[in-house]
């Protein structure tokens, strides 16, 4: 997904966490422009174009290196972006993303009310993918992980979960 080179200026930049208590409704993190346009253009283009199951993949590890800024990372999907607050739970959706091949639909970020981490990351598909090879390809590169499948799939790690609903 990204060089050594590049991976200092999105750990900065992606990871930042927003401060609770403090509404962001920027389209993008204040330390936006702090990025070097061709490490943040050559992630937009990954999530555009990269197969679904790479991009599942990509996820995961994004999720293990920290807790990604949820404006930022929802930025890499796409735009229409809208936020539900109440006292239990935030929601942060991202209703018009933009993939190559159209396969998600929606996008919504589950965030601790607290400490705004997202504890949920959920696509909503067009099409269900094959869930045994995307299994496959997930346990093959992280072999810790927990993966469920029934109506919807499933990966749950110590720190997130990622749904995959259609």
């Amino acid at each position: 997904m990204c060089t050594n080179k590049d991976e200092v200026g999105l750990k900065r930049n992606l990871y930042e966490q927003s401060k609770p208590g403090v509404i962001d409704t920027s389209a993008v993190s204040p330390n936006w422009f702090t990025f070097i346009d061709h490490e943040w253009n050559a992630l937009q283009r990954d999530f555009f174009e990269k197969s679904f199951d790479s991009l599942v993949v990509d996820l995961v590890s994004i999720f293990r290196k920290g807790n990604p800024n949820y404006i930022n990372l929802g930025s890499l999907f796409g735009s229409e972006k809208k936020k539900e607050d109440d006292n239990e739970k935030i929601i942060y959706s991202i209703n018009q993303v933009n993939r190559k091949d159209n396969d998600i639909t929606k996008v919504e970020m589950f965030l601790d009310p607290d400490s705004y981490k997202i504890t949920e990351l959920c696509l909503y598909m067009q099409v269900f993918p094959s869930m045994n090879e995307l299994k496959y390809k997930i346990e093959k590169n992280y072999s810790d992980l927990l993966v469920s499948i029934s109506n919807e799939f499933v990966i749950f790690d110590n720190e997130f979960k990622l749904t995959i609903k259609k």
